[in-house]
């Protein structure tokens, strides 16, 4: 998604200059790129508000306004004052289209895992991954089809297909899982278990059947030889 957010030139570096900036609603804030010499800025809260907004679903590029000029950019940091839980400061990256960014990307769940109709837990272990590429690839966000997850099973990156995006964290990390209850596991784990029991005992009976039955051929065995022997004679 791309929003257009107004900016001014910030002249001022003095704190009291900054905190009548900040009680009069707006944002210091920096924008830099590469190559580039870093200019001071600072943007109205309410218009950085629907930014805000739009970023919790979605990755944001933001086309900062100097003047008559465009900066298509990324937010590279937020700063916040825990007290107060306002926002005091935004770093922006000026991005080029040849050039490769590092952005975070949300992730979405979409679809009914057969796994939760039987029961099972959806855990959603990512919900946003950073990536990188080129700006025209970024994506908005990373929708994960969960619809062939049964119980116990599980999508990792290496299975999420993004064409141009390289993720930063490992292909083995998971995305999505599964969970089996411990009473569905239980209950599952029953039969299983019975089965190898009357499979044991049938065993068992085999074998003494076959004990029995040998122990029956030997002595037919002795019995036939006993009478076969020769009687002694003169």
């Amino acid at each position: 998604m791309k929003i257009d957010l107004p900016a001014n030139t910030l002249e001022t570096e003095k704190k009291g200059d900054i905190k009548r900036l900040r009680k009069d609603g707006k944002i210091p804030a920096v924008l830099y790129g590469h190559k580039e010499k870093t200019r001071r800025i600072y943007i109205e809260q309410k218009d950085f508000k629907k930014v805000l907004d739009a970023m919790k679903n979605e990755t944001v590029i933001v086309n900062l306004k100097i003047g008559s000029k465009g900066y298509p950019c990324v937010i590279k940091s937020l700063q916040h004052n825990p007290m107060e839980e306002t926002l005091l400061h935004v770093d922006f990256q000026h991005i080029h289209k040849k050039e490769k960014i590092r952005a975070t990307v949300p992730i979405h769940a979409s679809g009914e895992s057969p796994g939760v109709k039987k029961g099972g837990i959806l855990d959603v272990h990512l919900h946003e991954v950073q990536v990188r590429c080129l700006p025209d690839a970024l994506p908005s966000h990373i929708d994960v089809d969960v619809s062939n997850l049964d119980l116990g099973d599980a999508i990792h990156l290496r299975d999420v297909q993004m064409p141009n995006v390289e993720f930063e964290l490992s292909a083995d990390t998971t995305v999505v899982s599964v969970l089996v209850p411990r009473a569905l596991e239980v209950e599952v784990k029953a039969p299983a278990e019975e089965e190898v029991v009357a499979a044991e005992e049938g065993v068992e009976g085999e074998e003494k059947e076959k004990v029995e039955e040998e122990g029956e051929k030997k002595e037919v065995k002795e019995e036939k030889k006993g009478k076969e022997a020769p009687k002694g004679g003169k």
